[in-house]
C-alpha cells in the first residue's frame, strides 16, 4: 500500500480507506468510477472519496512503473491549484502481485449549488448573463495560472452562489490536466466541450475575448470550430463503436417486451435458499410463471417466495439433481423452460437478449454464460451451460449430481452473448456444507478402486482451477477456490474408494 496525506490526522482514514469506502452508504456517483460521502465523527467534517476503476493489465503496468496513478495525479494536481478546487486531503494506492490494483482520492465535500450545465441547458435560468461572465473570468484565471483541464466539460465545473451577483467556481475530475503556457488560440479551444448554444457561447466568449484583448468575432470563430471538431469526434465514436459497448436496458424497455417472454416457464429447484432466493426472484418479475420446487426446505425460502405473485411453489422429494429438475419441469404450463438454480440471478441485458430470440424451432437449445461469484467477488472461472430448452424435445439426464440437458441429434445449440450471475458461495461455511452434500452424491457414481487415482485427481483439480482456469490471478480468493476444488475431488473419490473396498470384502 502507498498513500500520501495533507495532515496526519487523516492517516488512519487513508490506511483503512477500503473498509471506509465499502461501508459508506452515501453514494453520489456509481459508474466507471465511484464517489461516496464519509463523515468524520471526531472533526465533524464531510469528505468525498473517489474510487477509481481497477485498470486493465496494460494500465496496471503503466501506473506502477511509467506514470502516476489517477488518484496520485488528482492529489498532486489539486495541490498546484488549491484556490480552484475542493481542498485535497490525500490518496491511497493498493497493489496486487506488485502492480497497482485499486486507488482512492479524498477531498473536502464542496457544497455547490449547481454546475455550469444547468445555466447552459435551461433557457430561463436566473442570472445567466452574470454567471457566464463570472465563468469567463474564472476560466481566464485558470489559463493565466497555466492550467489546462483536459475534460473541461459542464459536469466538472461546480458553482456556489455567494450573493445575488457573486458566484464561486471550483473544478473537479483533476487527474487529466496539463500545466503550460497558453497561446490565445489554445485558451479558446479549451471551451470546446461545453456543448453550449450560440447565444450562451457568445455571452461567455465576448467576456473572455475582452480579457485576452482579442476581437470577439475572431474568438467566437475559433471556439465554434473547436466545438464542432469535438462534436464530430464524439459522434464518430458513437456511430462506429456502439456495437462494442454493453447493451443498457431499462426496466421500462423490458416491460414493453414482456409478452415476448410469456411463453417461457422458469423452473427452480431449491432447498434452504433464503440467503439468495429473493435476489433470484426479483430478476424474474417479467416472466408470468416461475415454478419453485422445494425439497425438504426448512428455512424461510417458502415464506419469501410466497410474496411473489408469479411464483408457483411445489414441494416434493429429492430424486437426484437431473430427475428432480425433470420432475419440477412437469409442473410448468409452457413448453419452453429456463432452468435456474436458487443462487443464480439474470442480468437485464440477458433478459433483453431473450426477447429477441426465435422460439419457433423446438429443436434448439440455448446456452447461457454463467459468471461465478465467491464471497461476493467475481472469479476468473466462468462457464457456458445449456439452460433453456423445449421440454417436448429434450430434458435433463438422470445424473444424481452435475446434471446436464441432453442434446439429441440434429439439435442446434445457440450460445447467448450476455450472462447471468451465480452467487456460488456467500460465506465460507457453505463450502463445507456443499462439499459434504456433493461428495456424498458423487460417491454413488462409478467407483474408483485405486487410491493413487484419488491422489492424482485431487492434485489435478487444484492445478486445473489455479492454473488452467487462471484463478492464480484472483489472489487469495483464487487459491481458496483451488483448494476447495481439490478437496471436493479428493473426498468424492475417497468415498468411492472406500465403497469399493467394502464391496471387495463382500
Amino acid at each position: 500500500m502507498k498513500y500520501e496525506v495533507i495532515d496526519n490526522k487523516f492517516s488512519t482514514l487513508l490506511t483503512e480507506i477500503r473498509k471506509v469506502f465499502a461501508t459508506s452508504k452515501e453514494s453520489i456517483w456509481d459508474k466507471r468510477n465511484k464517489l461516496k460521502i464519509v463523515n468524520l465523527a471526531e472533526s465533524k467534517e464531510e469528505l468525498i472519496i473517489k474510487s477509481f476503476k481497477v485498470p486493465h493489465f496494460i494500465n496496471k503496468i503503466a501506473y506502477t512503473f511509467l506514470r502516476d496513478s489517477k488518484a496520485q495525479r488528482s492529489y498532486c494536481n489539486s495541490h498546484k491549484i488549491v484556490e480552484f478546487v475542493p481542498k485535497p486531503i490525500g490518496y491511497s494506492e493498493f497493489f496486487k502481485f506488485g502492480l497497482l490494483y485499486d486507488s482512492y482520492f479524498i477531498c473536502e465535500k464542496y457544497d455547490y449549488d449547481f454546475t455550469i450545465r444547468e445555466p447552459l441547458s435551461q433557457k430561463d435560468f436566473p442570472n445567466k448573463a452574470i454567471i457566464f461572465k463570472a465563468f469567463a473570468k474564472f476560466t481566464h484565471a485558470l489559463h493565466r495560472k497555466g492550467v489546462e483541464h483536459l475534460d473541461y466539460s459542464p459536469g466538472n465545473i461546480l458553482i456556489k452562489k455567494l450573493d445575488t451577483h457573486l458566484y464561486e467556481f471550483k473544478i473537479i475530475d483533476l487527474n487529466r490536466m496539463k500545466f503550460k503556457k497558453f497561446t490565445k488560440k489554445e485558451c479558446l479551444e479549451n471551451f470546446a466541450k461545453l456543448w453550449s448554444n450560440d447565444d450562451d457561447l457568445q455571452l461567455i466568449i465576448s467576456e473572455y475575448a475582452k480579457l485576452i484583448d482579442m476581437e470577439c468575432k475572431e474568438a467566437l470563430e475559433i471556439v465554434r470550430k473547436a466545438s464542432q471538431k469535438h462534436k464530430d469526434k464524439k459522434n464518430f465514436k458513437k456511430k462506429w463503436f456502439k456495437y462494442f459497448k454493453r447493451i443498457k436496458v431499462s426496466k421500462a424497455d423490458i416491460q414493453k417486451r414482456k409478452h415476448l417472454l410469456s411463453h417461457i416457464s422458469v423452473v427452480i429447484m431449491a432447498k434452504n435458499a433464503s440467503a439468495t432466493i429473493a435476489e433470484t426472484l426479483d430478476a424474474l418479475e417479467y416472466f408470468d410463471e416461475v415454478i419453485l420446487y422445494l425439497n425438504d426446505s426448512c428455512d424461510d425460502t417458502k415464506s419469501i417466495a410466497q410474496a411473489y405473485p408469479n411464483v408457483k411453489i411445489i414441494e416434493g422429494e429429492f430424486l437426484g439433481f437431473g430427475a428432480t429438475k425433470n420432475k419440477a419441469g412437469e409442473y410448468s404450463t409452457h413448453d419452453w423452460i429456463l432452468s435456474l438454480d436458487s443462487d443464480e440471478v439474470l442480468n437485464p441485458t440477458l433478459l433483453y437478449e431473450m426477447t429477441q430470440l426465435d422460439f419457433e424451432d423446438i429443436q434448439r437449445v440455448y446456452a447461457l454464460k454463467r459468471m461465478n461469484y465467491f464471497l461476493g467477488r467475481k472469479t476468473q472461472h466462468n462457464n457456458t451451460i445449456i439452460r433453456m430448452y423445449n421440454k417436448t424435445h429434450t430434458s435433463f439426464d438422470n445424473s444424481i449430481v452435475h446434471e446436464k440437458i441432453l442434446v439429441p441429434k440434429y439439435t442446434k445449440v445457440v450460445k447467448l452473448k450476455h450472462s447471468f450471475k451465480h452467487l456460488y458461495i456467500l460465506n465460507i461455511n457453505q463450502t463445507l456444507y456443499k462439499m459434504i452434500h456433493y461428495t456424498d452424491l458423487g460417491s454413488k457414481d462409478t467407483r474408483i478402486c485405486f487410491f493413487s487415482l484419488v491422489i492424482l485427481k485431487s492434485i489435478f483439480a487444484f492445478f486445473k482451477t489455479y492454473i488452467l482456469e487462471r484463478e492464480v490471478l484472483s489472489g487469495w480468493i483464487g487459491f481458496t477456490l483451488a483448494v476447495n476444488a481439490s478437496n471436493r475431488r479428493y473426498y468424492k473419490y475417497l468415498k468411492q474408494f472406500i465403497n469399493c473396498q467394502k464391496d471387495k470384502k463382500l
